[in-house]
């Protein structure tokens, strides 16, 4: 068996950085929904939309809608709901964008029942 590695290089944008781009937010990614915002502002999230953009015509929210939504059924007081699915995406936004994808005003349904649509997004050419 051959062993290899690979690396990858991921911009993770801070708290500071998203409450920049959605204010909105902000709070929410400081406080309520930070556990939240700590998983998917990662390197492995980050892959996971980027296999389900790229490799699976899906929204970059496909790769992340199973482990968002066991967190917040993991997590004592935290509703699922409209808000939290809009920081989902919002966040989403800002870690793809930040990664060099850009949106395409193109909604597209998510297999996941936490979920309905999503938005796709395209690497900047």
């Amino acid at each position: 068996m051959n062993t290899q590695t690979i690396e990858f290089r991921v911009n993770i944008p801070s708290v500071d950085d998203f409450a920049e781009r959605y204010p909105q937010y902000g709070t929410l990614a400081r406080n309520d929904f930070h556990f939240l915002f700590e998983l998917l502002m990662s390197p492995d999230a980050y892959i996971r939309a980027r296999v389900a953009t790229l490799d699976l015509d899906l929204p970059a929210v496909a790769g992340i809608a199973k482990l968002c939504y066991q967190a917040v059924q993991g997590q004592p007081g935290t509703e699922w709901n409209s808000l939290l699915k809009q920081f989902v995406g919002a966040v989403m936004c800002s870690l793809m964008m930040a990664n060099g994808f850009e949106k395409t005003e193109t909604k597209r349904a998510i297999p996941h029942h936490g979920f309905t649509k999503g938005e796709f997004y395209r690497p900047i050419e």
